[in-house]
């Protein structure tokens, strides 16, 4: 491995000799080569990257982490087998089998008031002037320890000056400079130490910077400030700043240095202005309807404080599910054993957060469908299984009275086990992959009325008027329900520092399908939060909803919310109708469909056209103007055009979407 690691290097330095692909590269060449404790590349396995891949994720490393070392573990494959073209050697990294999928995570940006906070702790003119181009003009750290004193321009007419930039990838581009910030850039050139260095960024010994020795500077500056943040957390903001001031996708890609746009969205799924102001219309519009007042509310609103989003302890996986093995007690060995190796290595891919209750579910559901095979279809060994056997427990389960949905639950649990057993060739029988649940029929989702919400949102008040500090909390997590249509998981999760108050945004992190997203809040949400912040209980936890000093069980707000619907006349009342009925109100109330597919962050537009079905009160508006406009046009008048009947049931019902 040693003599082919050095070859390997040599080539990438001659191909990427000013970039740090070769360093990364190598790092992670090492990582792996010590896992396999320096076997020589042709004895190495796909079985093998299994192993490495499960390790990785043991350790509790993100998923573009992982899959950057598969790419240096399969670059260097691709390299050996190019330079053997007379030797038979494979790559054993299969993407569609060892890579781990990527969730949707935003850009980390601060809130303004952050900044300024960082600002006021700065006073050196150097600093202060590096600082100002990250939040002004986006750079990176090493594209602003690499500036030259004239690649600065003089300001234009308009006031704007131009700033030669050599960024990523040796690619240069052009970005504009507001007096402000070319005013900080002056006051550094005044006392910049006479010096032959290009440079315009020098330290105190004359020489040019690092990218370390910024970061410490800042570093430093956090630590006066009270704050934490990063260098590359004032570009994000940067770019969240334009973003929600109209600056489209493509201009602000030119401004960033990005060559591709997809990286470029990321920062107008973060800061939408679209979504925000789609949905204070749509909430405006619903306010007019019916205007409630909020316990607690007076004052300003205040900024929450944005103490560093901690990371989760991520659980012991070995103790989560040794904890379940009664559920297995009546499975053979050989099965207990799979079923118990596979959630081991699931659990490294779910939230910390959410570890507990998803093994749970696993490990039972997997037992479950295991212990009627062996009990019903005589399943005696691993391979043995048929597809036959698995469609007769769908029947079994449909018998028994359970709901498509949830066969359809079980069977993605079965088919995720199966499908490692194949990829693992442990197992050779495909077929049971195509196994399906019974047809779910079409049903709308399970919203509340207008009068029932109304209802609900009396006893939730009036059980509130005391304002307690337990009062504010049972407010704070039913508004969250309520107005921010967030899943119960994701109250769970929610951080101090995913608030931002005085924006009234809220970030929300770790979602399903581990994809973030930021939605705006409404006045009585915030209202409603900032009362709660100042009775929050004191806690190690950086969790915004604390109960007893520790974030909230699982069981929790379901709890309560069960408890309160008798009191509203509403049965059954979950967590997840309260959702249902926010995204029904939104689209009665004309929010448009794309924009409610962000909010409520659903990957799949159609999801989200289950609660465009039911807005009967669009529909009859729609219908009412259209209907008006027809009959104010002569018969002979009429357009002769016929759909073309080629036209696909997708494409109309896309064209409707858009005119919602």
């Amino acid at each position: 491995m040693q003599a082919a690691s050095a070859k390997f290097k040599r080539y990438l330095e001659t191909r990427y000799p000013d970039r740090s692909t070769t360093k990364h590269y190598m790092s992670d060449l090492a990582i792996f080569s010590q896992f396999v404790d320096h076997q020589s590349p042709e004895t190495i396995t796909s079985k093998q990257l299994d192993a490495f891949v499960q390790a990785q994720r043991e350790q509790g490393l993100q998923a573009a982490t992982i899959n950057r070392r598969l790419s240096a573990i399969s670059s260097f494959y691709e390299f050996l087998i190019g330079e053997r073209a007379d030797e038979v050697l494979q790559n054993p990294v299969v993407w569609k089998r060892h890579s781990v999928r990527l969730g949707r995570h935003l850009p980390r940006d601060v809130s303004d008031a952050v900044v300024e906070q960082l600002l006021a702790a700065v006073d050196h003119p150097r600093d202060r002037a590096m600082l100002a181009l990250m939040i002004g003009a986006g750079l990176r750290v090493g594209e602003i320890i690499g500036l030259a004193s004239d690649d600065l321009q003089p300001s234009d007419a308009t006031g704007l000056a131009r700033l030669r930039v050599r960024g990523k990838g040796d690619k240069d581009r052009i970005v504009w400079l507001t007096a402000e910030t070319v005013a900080h850039l002056d006051r550094w050139r005044q006392v910049r130490p006479e010096n032959d260095s290009p440079l315009l960024f020098l330290n105190r010994h004359g020489q040019g910077l690092s990218v370390a020795g910024v970061q410490y500077r800042l570093k430093q500056y956090c630590q006066q400030a009270g704050v934490q943040l990063t260098c590359h957390q004032l570009r994000h903001t940067f770019a969240r700043r334009l973003v929600e001031h109209g600056m489209p996708v493509d201009s602000l890609a030119k401004l960033l240095g990005h060559t591709d746009l997809q990286t470029t969205q990321r920062y107008i799924d973060g800061a939408d202005p679209t979504i925000r102001d789609d949905f204070r219309r749509a909430m405006a519009a619903l306010d007019n309807q019916s205007q409630q007042s909020v316990p607690g509310r007076s004052g300003s609103p205040l900024q929450a404080a944005f103490t560093p989003r901690q990371t989760d302890e991520r659980p012991d996986p070995v103790a989560l599910v040794d904890a379940l093995a009664h559920l297995a007690a009546a499975l053979p060995d050989w099965l207990h054993q799979a079923i118990r190796e596979h959630t081991l290595r699931r659990i490294a891919q779910w939230q910390p957060h959410r570890a507990k209750s998803q093994t749970h579910y696993h490990f039972s559901t997997l037992c479950r469908i295991a212990a009627w095979l062996i009990n019903e279809r005589d399943w005696t060994q691993l391979d043995q299984l048929q597809r036959v056997d698995l469609v007769a427990y769908v029947n079994a389960r449909q018998e028994a009275g359970l709901k498509p949905g949830s066969i359809a639950a079980e069977l993605t649990v079965f088919r995720t086990f199966w499908r490692e057993l194949l990829a693992q060739e442990r197992v050779t029988n495909g077929a049971i992959l195509q196994v399906q649940a019974p047809p779910a029929g079409d049903h709308l989702p399970r919203f509340l009325t207008t009068t029932e919400f109304q209802r609900l949102e009396a006893v939730v008040q009036s059980q509130a008027q005391a304002d307690t500090p337990a009062d504010r909390f049972d407010l704070a997590w039913f508004y969250l329900l309520a107005h921010a249509g967030l899943r119960k998981s994701e109250v769970q999760n929610l951080r101090l520092a995913d608030l931002d108050l005085n924006s009234r945004r809220l970030r929300v992190q770790g979602g399903k399908g581990d994809r973030d997203r930021v939605i705006p809040m409404t006045e009585q949400l915030t209202a409603v939060l900032q009362a709660y912040l100042t009775v929050r209980e004191a806690a190690l936890t950086d969790h915004l909803l604390i109960y007893r000093g520790s974030a909230l069980k699982d069981h929790l707000i379901a709890d309560r919310l069960e408890r309160l619907g008798p009191l509203a006349q509403i049965a059954p009342l979950t967590p997840h109708r309260l959702r249902h009925t926010l995204a029904t109100f939104l689209i009665n109330y004309a929010m448009p469909i794309t924009s409610l597919q962000k909010f409520l962050g659903h990957q799949d537009i159609n999801k989200t056209l289950i609660y465009a079905r039911v807005h009967d009160g669009t529909i009859r508006r729609q219908f009412a103007t259209a209907m008006a406009q027809i009959e104010a046009v002569a018969v002979a008048d009429w357009p002769t055009q016929i759909v073309d009947s080629t036209q696909t049931t997708s494409t109309l019902t896309a064209e409707i979407c858009n005119s919602v």
